[in-house]
């Protein structure tokens, strides 16, 4: 499979469950276990992708976009903007790990959750819509290239 074919797909299993976590979340009274649950594959998928994207497609890409001083600096950018994202998810898996940790503090689980999906809902919307067909573009490009060689 393609990197971006995959990471997209893999974008879809990451809304699911934050979908699943909101939808919990906002019940009356959350199975609280269940979160927890939900939270660590959440987690693991996110971080497992945020390291896919660093390694094989910012890594990748560094090469092909030296020539190009504004590529240069979106990619760094979103690899910045990545890197927030990851220390942000990886304080607040770490916070909410315990089920008695979200239960006494229930209010600020929700006001911080709500807060993560919207940076992650943004991050993947504006990934899908800017990043991914300039990477898309860029490759394509790249294969032309090699064709006429």
């Amino acid at each position: 499979m393609e990197l971006i074919p995959k990471l997209k797909s893999q974008h879809i299993i990451i809304n699911e469950y934050a979908y699943q976590i909101e939808s919990e979340m906002d019940k009356p009274n959350p199975n609280i276990g269940h979160l927890v649950e939900l939270l660590s594959v959440f987690s693991a998928s996110l971080l497992f992708h945020l390291n896919l994207e660093d390694t094989m497609l910012y890594f990748r890409m560094e090469n092909h976009t030296r020539n190009s001083p504004t590529l240069v600096s979106l990619f760094e950018q979103y690899r910045k903007t990545m890197f927030g994202l990851k220390d942000l998810l990886l304080d607040y898996a770490s916070k909410y790990s315990d089920p008695l940790t979200i239960e006494i503090n229930i209010s600020s689980f929700r006001s911080e959750t709500v807060e993560i999906m919207r940076h992650l809902k943004n991050r993947i919307d504006r990934e899908e819509a800017e990043f991914y067909p300039l990477i898309e573009d860029i490759l394509r490009k790249l294969s032309a290239d090699s064709e006429i060689l």
